[in-house]
């Protein structure tokens, strides 16, 4: 995940035996462990400002997020319910993070809580899984996966739930989509030729263009 200054990127490696979360510089430098649990830690997603780094881990026994300053520091358990969470996206003021919670994984729905904790508000409510929500940076919309129509495909709705609405629909499996920070496109991950590749596409689902063609995977925008 690159840092919303793109000077950094947060990262997952298995170096030391398990995930653990790891930052460098986007050259590749200075790469430093921030996280030390023999438990697996995962999907690092940034504050923006760049201050903050929130991710999920089952080191207390269940899949909980946790958020932690971007050097490592003063870590705060977010989530404490019998449900596995993960997948974190932060408002753009970083006051919220969104995010998908179920007691496995068939019943993800997404949910809202605020970056200091509390309640969760719930903003899906569907018998198949919703999931990886990614917030729009004018704040006012959020992306995520839905397999509604027995596929990944990608969705859209305001930020309290309302007007969900699908914005891609393919005949292959697509996951990892975030919004560019203009706010005026989309991209993601699809396998829709046969293997994962990157696309990009404008918000109403229109002028879908391929990327990559040797695989990749997981796009992240820099600002």
């Amino acid at each position: 995940a690159l840092s919303p200054d793109g000077r950094r990127i947060a990262f997952v490696s298995h170096r030391d035996g398990n995930g653990e979360i790891y930052v460098m510089n986007a050259d590749g430098s200075s790469q430093t462990r921030l996280t030390y649990d023999p438990a697996q830690d995962r999907l690092p997603a940034w504050s923006p400002d760049g201050t903050k780094i929130a991710f999920n881990s089952d080191r207390a026994g269940n899949r909980d997020l946790y958020v932690m300053n971007a050097d490592g520091s003063d870590l705060m358990r977010l989530t404490s319910e019998p449900a596995q969470d993960g997948h974190a996206t932060w408002s753009p003021d970083g006051r919220w993070i969104a995010f998908n919670s179920g007691s496995v994984e068939d019943e993800w729905e997404i949910y809202i809580i605020a970056a200091t904790g509390g309640d969760w508000l719930r903003l899906t409510d569907n018998s198949v899984i919703d999931w990886a929500p990614s917030w729009s940076l004018d704040g006012n919309h959020i992306l995520f996966l839905s397999k509604r129509p027995n596929n990944a495909d990608i969705y859209l709705m305001e930020t309290d739930g309302s007007n969900q609405k699908t914005v891609f629909w393919g005949p292959g499996y697509e996951w990892g989509a975030v919004w560019s920070p203009d706010g005026q496109y989309i991209a993601f991950t699809s396998d829709q030729n046969g293997e994962n590749n990157i696309y990009v596409m404008r918000v109403n689902g229109s002028d879908v263009r391929r990327l990559t063609y040797d695989g990749g995977a997981y796009p992240s925008w820099s600002r």
